[in-house]
């Protein structure tokens, strides 16, 4: 293409996968330098986030496996850099590693990054039966810099919660930092799975006294501030849900009685009147189950794909409300399952810019050029 103009070219690199670009970096040293750069980068996360291409589904549990989501066709095993299968939320393409030493990691590109170690440090005023420790994953676009959450929930010698402590990581930094206590107890399953647009949600109980309502608890990793979000109005007396993301909404599911599931969505988020009615799905649809979790649309709209049980893939038709199964070579006996886009996204650098790297360079060369004269 050494006819076309740069612009072009760039445009159509942007469309394409993010194994044919790391091959194209071979192809010489402008293509590589376009691949590279950060504004490259950018713009091929954002095409592939607004025509909904390059999709995988990262599997975790009995390893890490990765699934292209178009396909659907077989499992692939991946390869962490240390021994790890349990993975937290993931985000633009980097997912967070839970092993002896987390770590953020692009499994498409195999770069990582670990996290510097930090210490639970246990409270001195009450004595601590045992500790339990909650990741999330996130991304403040306003700043440019990824965050971990990291939330130590302690527990009495009776297992009842006491009170919870938390810390932020930015990647800017490369530093932890102690920030406001988490008010309330987190599920144990997951808890910050659903990530949207630099907020980590979840569903939590408040109240005491054996009273308790369930509520949706948000935290915004830029503003380090929490807030509740609404509900769908109810009917029945089942509180127990759990939060999710489903074509970039917020989607909350809801179990009932006699192996039902409601799964709504929030068409615009923060407004409870949005929230709708996505589908319900029961028995004799699909077998008696634990859990049912919506993971994405097909590319028509017309259909959810579902994590049935954490062990089969299922398709729901909308319009027709029927259910197909899945067949995918390799797919692990068990595992839980989230969509996450492919990307160049880096873990291993601190956020800076081209620009910053580009007056970094001119600098030296000043210095050098400097050098030189008073030499002369």
């Amino acid at each position: 293409m050494p006819n076309l103009p740069q612009e072009l070219i760039t445009d159509i690199l942007t469309r394409l996968p993010v194994k044919s670009l790391l091959r194209f970096r071979c192809v010489s040293k402008p293509w590589c330098s376009v691949i590279d750069s950060r504004s490259f980068i950018k713009m091929h996360l954002l095409q592939s986030k607004k025509t909904g291409s390059n999709l995988f589904l990262m599997l975790g549990f009995l390893g890490i496996y990765s699934v292209e989501l178009d396909s659907l066709d077989a499992a692939n095993r991946l390869r962490p850099p240390y021994s790890a299968s349990d993975v937290s939320n993931s985000c633009n393409g980097l997912i967070l590693v839970l092993a002896k030493i987390p770590f953020i990691w692009n499994p498409f590109t195999r770069k990582y990054r670990e996290l510097p170690a930090t210490p639970v440090e246990q409270p001195v005023d009450f004595e601590v039966g045992s500790a339990y420790v909650t990741y999330g994953f996130a991304y403040d676009a306003v700043n440019d810099d990824y965050r971990v959450v990291r939330v130590e929930e302690f527990r009495g010698f009776d297992s009842e919660w006491i009170r919870s402590e938390a810390k932020l990581y930015s990647s800017k930094s490369d530093k932890w930092r102690k920030i406001k206590n988490f008010p309330y107890q987190l599920p144990y399953k997951r808890a910050w799975g659903a990530h949207l647009n630099g907020v980590l949600h979840t569903g939590v109980r408040t109240g005491d006294l054996g009273y308790f309502d369930s509520s949706i608890w948000a935290f915004d990793v830029r503003t380090e501030q929490h807030y509740t979000l609404p509900k769908p109005d109810f009917t029945g007396t089942d509180l127990e849900f759990t939060v999710e993301v489903l074509g970039g909404c917020l989607c909350l599911v809801r179990p009932r009685k006699r192996y039902r599931t409601d799964v709504w969505i929030m068409k615009e988020y923060g407004v409870k009147e949005s929230w709708t009615k996505l589908l319900t799905i029961a028995p004799p649809l699909v077998e008696r189950y634990i859990t049912i979790g919506p993971l994405a649309y097909s590319r028509n709209g017309e259909e959810v794909l579902l994590n049935h049980d954490d062990k089969q893939l299922i398709w729901y038709d909308l319009r027709r409300k029927t259910v197909r199964n899945v067949s995918v070579d390799g797919l692990p006996f068990v595992f839980y399952a989230e969509v996450c886009v492919a990307s160049l996204i880096q873990p291993d650098v601190s956020g800076e810019g081209d620009e910053t790297e580009e007056l970094r360079q001119q600098e030296k060369s000043r210095v050098k050029k400097r050098e030189l004269a008073e030499q002369m």
